[in-house]
């Protein structure tokens, strides 16, 4: 081979090690890291709810909040979850210990505003499906 294909050679391989490398580069850093996915395994599983509006409405109805300290040990005793304002995000604490079980992304701000009221009071849910309707329903 002369220099001249020699020289075309090298230079169309070493342009396809750059292209590939870049290709790399680019879709390692959209890769979520499985620190951050804690969580969103059942959330997938669910069926998605088509208006975040009727779950409100069907578990607004359900989750009166108690307002007696004996409500509310009926209540932590029949809920598994709650649902706090923190720093201006939605925390899931995990009754009936009121242990911090998951900070999420999702912001105060953002929710409707019966919603920020009832987080702000302390939202109850009774188990894993109400939760993770919760976070389909505002994470995306």
């Amino acid at each position: 081979m002369s220099r001249k294909t020699w020289g075309i050679t090298l230079t169309v391989l070493a342009l396809a090690v750059v292209t590939a490398a870049l290709l790399w580069y680019a879709r390692r850093n959209t890769m979520i890291p499985p620190e951050e996915q804690k969580g969103t395994e059942l959330v997938e599983m669910l069926p998605a709810e088509s208006r975040p509006e009727q779950v409100l409405q069907g578990s607004a109805q359900q989750t009166a909040l108690p307002e007696t300290a004996e409500e509310k040990e009926t209540a932590e005793e029949e809920y598994e979850y709650l649902l706090k304002n923190h720093d201006g995000y939605v925390a899931v604490y995990q009754l009936p210990k009121d242990e911090l079980y998951e900070y999420t992304e999702v912001l105060m701000e953002f929710l409707p505003d019966g919603l920020q009221e009832e987080i702000h009071n302390g939202k109850y849910l009774k188990n894993d499906e109400e939760l993770y309707n919760f976070l389909e329903n505002y994470t995306s």
